[in-house]
């Protein structure tokens, strides 16, 4: 393989990892790039070959893990979908007084509300637990 595949390759791969984000295909663009150097210097493709498989080898199981390490520190770990709504503050926007249901709104969407306590509008609730698309809370003492 020439060179300039070699680097189109390994292009490709870096723009891949744009979408993938665990510095997996990272390792495997600069395989390529090893490879085009070894492209340019005039080494044949077995020696390309194998110099690929010996960067990906030793950057997947070496650099790899220290880069995730350093990326994902423990105290800083994301909350996302319903994990986010768990200990948020929310004020009640809505009640029915015919069904007795409770709602709140959340960035834009509406929840239904579940407490041991009767709710009013205007009430401040803390959510502990999501089941589907009800939210159990506890009223705040504000």
């Amino acid at each position: 393989m020439t060179a300039h595949y070699w680097v189109i390759l390994g292009i490709v791969l870096l723009i891949g990892e744009i979408f993938t984000m665990d510095f997996s295909l990272t390792c495997f663009a600069i395989a390529c790039f090893v490879a085009a150097v070894l492209s340019w210097i005039g080494l044949g493709t077995y020696w390309q070959l194998a110099a690929v498989a010996a960067t990906i080898f030793i950057l997947l199981f070496t650099l790899r893990p220290l880069v995730l390490k350093y990326l994902n520190k423990k105290g800083q770990a994301f909350k996302s979908n319903m994990e986010a709504l768990i200990g948020k503050e929310l004020t009640v926007s809505q009640t029915n007084t015919q069904t007795g249901k409770c709602y709140a709104k959340n960035d834009g969407d509406l929840w239904e509300l579940a407490c041991e306590e009767k709710l009013s509008q205007g009430d401040n609730v803390k959510v502990f637990k999501v089941d589907g698309i009800k939210l159990f809370v506890k009223k705040e003492n504000k």
